[in-house]
C-alpha cells in the first residue's frame, strides 16, 4: 500500500505543534504556533494558531497531497470548520497523550494535571477511561486534590488546637489569610476556585523535595489515589502487569510523587515507566493506526520519534 500523508495537531493553552507525517514511519515537517485552546485564547486566535502551525508543518507540500487532518486540541470545537480543505477530525488530548507516553496499546496512562483520569487503548485503537469526573465527583490524585489535601491538613491541625506546620503556613499565605479559622471563608467566598486550589500543588512539591514530612504525606496520599485509578482500569481491561506512565502537571513533582506511585502500583501488580515520546508524536502514532488499521509496532514508533527529533533539532540550529 502506498504511503499516505497526514497532519496531526497537538494544541493547548500556550503552544500548538503540527506534524506532517506518512504512514511508513516518517515525520516530514513540523510547525509551531501559539496557544489554540479557545477557552484560553479566544476562538479566532486559536483558529489562526492552528492554521499557522499546519502551514509550518506542510512547508512546500500542497494541501491536496494530504489525506487527513487530526486535531488533538481541547476546547477547539467552537473553531470549526477550519476551512483547511482537508477531511478533519477533532479529538480531546487523551489519544495523543496515551500514545505519546507508551507508544503501544494495552498499557495505562495516568493524565494528572488540575484534574485526573486513567486511559488505555487496545490494539484496535479503542479507548477505555476511568475517572475524570471533575473536582466534586473525582479528580483523585490531581493537582486540585493535592491542594485540597493541604488545606484539609491545615484545618485538621486547627481543630486539634495545634499551630500550623510549614505546609499550613504555605496554605495560609496562598489564600492570603493569617489564621486557619479564616480559610473556610477564603475558599468558599472565592467560589471554591478549582485552579486556585490546584495552584497549591507546586508549593507542596517544593516542600516535599525539601523533606517536609507533611507535604510528603500529602503526595503519598495522591500517589495512592492515582494507583487506585490505574488498578480499576487494569481490572476492567484485564491488563495484569501493564506498564503505567504518568503525564500532565503532576509528573513535574518528581521523585516525591513518583517513588510512592511506583510502590503503590507495584503492590497492585503494575509497573511505572517514564513517558517515551511526546503528545505530538503520540498523535502521529494514533493517526497512523487509524489510517492503516494496525497500531504502529515498536520499531515504527521509534522511527517516527527519531525523524521527529531530526526535524526539531534542525529547526533549533542557528
Amino acid at each position: 500500500m502506498d504511503a499516505m500523508l497526514f497532519v496531526c495537531v497537538d494544541g493547548g493553552g500556550t503552544k500548538t505543534e503540527a506534524l506532517l507525517a506518512d504512514t511508513c514511519g516518517h515525520v516530514l515537517g513540523r510547525g509551531l504556533a501559539g496557544g489554540s485552546n479557545a477557552l484560553s485564547v479566544g476562538v479566532e486566535q486559536a483558529r489562526q494558531a492552528c492554521l499557522a502551525a499546519i502551514r509550518g508543518a506542510l512547508g512546500e507540500t500542497g494541501w491536496d497531497a494530504v489525506c487527513r487532518l487530526e486535531l488533538f486540541i481541547p476546547g477547539f470545537s467552537s473553531c470549526l470548520p477550519l476551512e483547511a480543505g482537508l477531511p478533519c477530525e477533532l479529538h480531546g488530548d487523551s489519544p495523543n497523550a496515551y500514545f505519546g507516553a507508551l507508544g503501544q496499546p494495552d498499557g495505562i496512562v495516568l493524565l494528572a494535571g488540575t484534574g485526573s483520569f486513567a486511559v488505555s487503548f487496545d490494539a484496535q485503537g479503542r479507548e477505555t477511561t476511568v475517572g475524570g469526573w471533575g473536582p466534586w465527583l473525582g479528580d483523585e490524585g490531581s493537582g486540585y486534590d493535592v491542594g485540597r489535601r493541604a488545606v484539609t491538613h491545615t484545618l485538621r491541625r486547627y481543630d486539634a488546637g495545634r499551630p500550623p506546620t510549614a505546609l499550613g503556613r504555605a496554605v495560609l499565605a496562598h489564600y492570603g489569610v493569617e489564621e486557619a479559622s479564616r480559610l473556610v471563608h477564603a475558599v468558599y467566598h472565592g467560589g471554591c476556585d478549582r485552579r486556585l486550589m490546584a495552584a497549591l500543588c507546586p508549593t507542596v512539591g517544593d516542600l516535599a523535595r525539601s523533606g517536609d514530612r507533611d507535604a510528603l504525606g500529602v503526595l503519598r496520599q495522591a500517589a495512592e489515589a492515582l494507583a487506585k485509578l490505574a488498578d480499576v482500569l487494569q481490572k476492567r481491561r484485564r491488563l495484569r502487569g501493564a506498564p503505567v506512565a504518568l503525564t500532565g502537571g503532576m509528573s513535574r513533582l518528581g521523585d516525591a510523587l513518583l517513588r510512592p506511585l511506583a510502590m503503590a502500583l507495584d503492590r497492585r501488580g503494575m509497573r511505572l515507566q517514564a513517558p517515551m515520546y511526546n503528545p505530538a508524536v503520540g498523535g502521529v502514532l494514533y493517526t497512523c493506526g487509524r489510517l492503516t488499521g494496525v497500531m504502529p509496532n515498536a520499531q515504527t514508533a521509534q522511527r517516527y520519534y527519531e525523524t521527529y527529533l531530526n526535524i526539531a533539532r534542525g529547526q533549533h540550529t542557528p
